[in-house]
């Protein structure tokens, strides 16, 4: 089932006459079978090669084509610069440290092109990890200890404030509260859209 708010990011992206769609944390391709069909040219990344093999089965079930790729997301993006006129990365973006974060938000930049347009969604309840069940390991960070998430690391972002921050670059269009749907959201997340400013010389 495709995000709730992929409509809107569509709807973005045509207006910046945008062709090219990273799907950062691809998975198996909720995502980027419906960029696909909407005529985009899409890049996946996941560090999940069993994903991928699923997703590459059903591409070639639809007919369809996209450029996937196996990595880690945290470590330098395999794109030229200035490529994406569009990224978006659901519910995987917080999984690493806030230095990590900082890093891959870097990377993002330099393949976006300016007004280029960004879709994100983090978890936004940082009580679900601040208990017994997760061990916290340096501020707003944490691994739970049980669970089928257990010993992958969540960053949780305090406010939006702090999620604009971490996103300086970027123009905020809009951040919302995604709400349970007992399928694939079982706790509130933020999503964001965001439009990249034009970037500055070196």
């Amino acid at each position: 089932i495709p995000h709730q708010d992929l409509p809107k990011f569509v709807d973005l992206l045509r207006e910046t006459n945008g062709k090219n769609v990273l799907d950062l944390g691809c998975g198996t391709g909720r995502h980027v079978i419906v960029l696909t069909k909407k005529g985009f040219s899409v890049f996946g990344l996941d560090i999940a090669e069993k994903a991928l093999k699923v997703m590459r089965e059903r591409l070639e079930e639809e007919g369809l084509k996209a450029d996937l790729r196996i990595g880690n997301m945290y470590e330098k993006l395999p794109y030229e610069d200035n490529f994406f006129n569009g990224v978006i990365s659901i519910k995987v973006l917080h999984h690493g440290k806030a230095s990590q974060i900082k890093t891959l938000i870097k990377e993002i930049e330099r393949v976006m092109r300016p007004g280029g347009i960004l879709m994100i969604e983090v978890p936004k309840i940082k009580k679900r990890y601040d208990s017994k069940k997760s061990k916290k390991i340096e501020p707003g960070t944490f691994i739970p200890i049980e669970g089928p998430e257990k010993g992958v690391i969540h960053y949780v972002f305090k406010n939006e404030n702090e999620l604009k921050k971490f996103f300086s670059n970027f123009k905020i269009l809009d951040i919302h509260a995604t709400g349970k749907d007992k399928i694939q959201t079982l706790s509130s997340h933020y999503t964001m859209f965001a439009k990249l400013r034009k970037k500055k010389e070196k």
